[in-house]
């Protein structure tokens, strides 16, 4: 069974690189091995290019950015994003006012 991730969603991060977001950018960086209880983590129900927000109380209590497909769901439910195609309607005539 396949899971998506959303809000509240309690899942297991055998993950060993995390994504920081700052200002600059997104560094992507190794992360130590996480012990059995503070692997367990919940989703915050965010998404961003194959990475999923997950809230660590066991660990630091704080939100970090873990590879979704490095995440498993409490009883081993693989997670999955969902890909939603936005079509976005050229509208020339605002081109040409522009010119």
């Amino acid at each position: 069974m396949d899971l998506k991730p959303i809000e509240g969603l309690k899942v297991k991060v055998n993950a060993v690189r995390e994504a920081i977001f700052g200002e600059e950018g997104v560094e992507v960086k190794k992360i130590g091995q996480l012990n059995e209880k503070a692997k367990t983590g919940v989703m915050t129900g965010r998404t961003l290019a194959g990475y999923s927000e997950v809230e660590m109380s066991a660990l630091d209590g704080e939100k970090h950015w873990y590879p979704i497909d490095q995440l498993v769901g409490e009883k081993g439910e693989k997670i999955v994003e969902e890909e939603i195609k936005i079509e976005i309607e050229e509208d020339s005539d605002e081109e040409e006012e522009d010119e």
